[in-house]
């Protein structure tokens, strides 16, 4: 898959016109962002921002030719707060939640799960062969390639601390946010053979704001730490962010620290 192939993004995020919101009744009106380790938690409130990173996806399900296919991203899930726990155990259990009004408004989108027996992956399999066969850089191309950074199958394996453990991925509730990397003339996606520079890759959007989903702290719905050492070490960080003391009450007020609360939900 070449650049030339690989669709701009052109969505303007300050352009985008606010519109009314109907709340979900079955998930979460929330959307939650984990880490595996407080110090990615507290980098993002100090930066204000969250930093998409470049993960690979196993892509044999489509039938393209292709193993592994890696797009720049942020993940989220809508899952209600007394079924997290488990999510929590696999993706980190330090997170940031924010409204869904508010992801909405930034573009951020819920994935489709694919079931690769379906008529739906089938078309787009052999769409997507005869667009990158042909080598055509039109809309029609463009569309199916946004379309796959929101695409994953129902189920299938990731890999975690040395095994390949099996998921029912419709579990996730995955939400993405996929920056425009073309503007810091990064690839939009990146295939088999150039999996081993994400790191560098990683390391270019982390220096570039332009690519980064910032967030104000009022945006902040909750923030989930793990004991109440984490809550003394996260209020030190909130006194360094050199915001006003209503601005930093409010922050340090989301805090839920999990030890005190999971056995209530």
């Amino acid at each position: 898959m070449t650049n030339k192939n690989v669709p701009r993004i052109s969505v303007s995020l300050e352009e985008r016109v606010q519109e009314e919101y109907t709340p979900p009744k079955q998930s979460a009106n929330t959307l939650f962002r984990f880490f595996k380790d407080s110090k990615y938690l507290f980098q993002a409130l100090e930066k204000g921002a969250m930093i998409p990173r470049y993960y690979s996806e196993n892509v044999d399900y489509l039938d393209i030719g292709l193993h592994q296919i890696a797009y720049p991203m942020a993940c989220f899930c809508d899952i209600s707060i007394h079924r997290l726990e488990e999510h929590m155990d696999f993706y980190g259990t330090y997170g940031i939640a924010f409204s869904k009004s508010w992801g909405i408004n930034k573009g951020i989108q819920p994935i489709h799960y694919i079931n690769k027996h379906s008529i739906l992956c089938a078309d787009f399999s052999n769409a997507f062969n005869i667009a990158i066969n042909e080598e055509k850089d039109d809309a029609a191309t463009n569309f199916l390639l946004t379309q796959m950074y929101y695409m994953k199958p129902i189920e299938g394996t990731m890999p975690r601390e040395g095994e390949n453990i099996k998921k029912n991925f419709t579990d996730e509730c995955e939400w993405r946010f996929i920056p425009d990397v073309a503007l810091i003339n990064l690839p939009q996606a990146v295939t088999d053979n150039e999996i081993a520079c994400l790191d560098v890759l990683n390391k270019t959007i982390s220096e570039n704001e332009k690519c980064w989903l910032k967030f104000n702290y009022d945006d902040v719905k909750y923030i989930i730490l793990q004991t109440d050492d984490d809550v003394e070490k996260l209020c030190k960080v909130i006194e360094r962010v050199g915001k006003d003391n209503i601005v930093k009450r409010k922050l340090i007020s989301r805090i839920i620290t999990w030890d005190n609360v999971k056995e209530d939900f």
